[in-house]
């Protein structure tokens, strides 16, 4: 279909033309994983005809700043919450975060600060980012003000603690409701749950 833009439907006799124009999407280095058979190479020509590099969310500024903004408006009023914005701390941590997950990881940070936010401009905390380990140096985090450093890793799991029970109880206790709304698989969810002893 994608070379002659025709078809057959399964089970039936007549060739049917396809008018369609279709966009494919990936974070994968396809070139590469042709070059390792792990892609098939006429499927990886076929789709490859007017290519757009998108740069990840870390090579794009204040990209993300934007994104967290829409995000705020966008999450808040499906909420019915009045957009808080956000403090000049969580605007500095967003800067200063690589965003592995990309616009996704952005909107779930956006989303679980408001979970906690009554109101209140969003800090550093309620994003809920964690720290980026000590060997990695690509992108500096900037420090959350009145706390110490080495205190990090714990405000982060006490905010993801807080998060967990906000959620569980806008759910009514409904664990797969939760996790849907924090953006984790019920597995996950249980495994922090234990994790933080929330089991009662």
């Amino acid at each position: 279909m994608l070379q002659e833009r025709r078809y057959e439907r399964v089970g039936g006799r007549a060739t049917l033309e396809a008018d369609v124009r279709l966009i494919a999407a990936t974070n994968r280095d396809l070139e590469r994983a042709v070059a390792e058979v792990r892609f098939r190479e006429d499927l990886y020509y076929r789709l490859a005809v007017f290519r757009i590099h998108l740069p990840p969310l870390r090579e794009r500024g204040d990209d993300v700043l934007l994104l967290a903004d829409h995000f705020v408006r966008q999450l808040g009023g499906d909420m019915g919450k009045l957009a808080p914005g956000l403090s000049r701390e969580a605007r500095d941590l967003l800067t200063a975060h690589s965003w592995p997950g990309n616009i996704r990881e952005v909107q779930n940070a956006i989303e679980r600060a408001l979970i906690l936010a009554e109101g209140e401009l969003i800090s550093a905390g309620q994003l809920g980012i964690a720290p980026r380990a000590l060997g990695d140096v690509a992108t500096p985090v900037t420090p959350i003000p009145g706390i110490e450093r080495g205190t990090e890793v714990r405000v982060v799991a006490e905010v993801e603690k807080q998060m967990i029970v906000e959620a569980l109880r806008r759910a009514n206790g409904n664990k797969s409701r939760a996790a849907a709304a924090l953006g984790l698989s019920r597995t996950q969810l249980l495994r922090r749950v234990r994790r933080f002893g929330l089991d009662a």
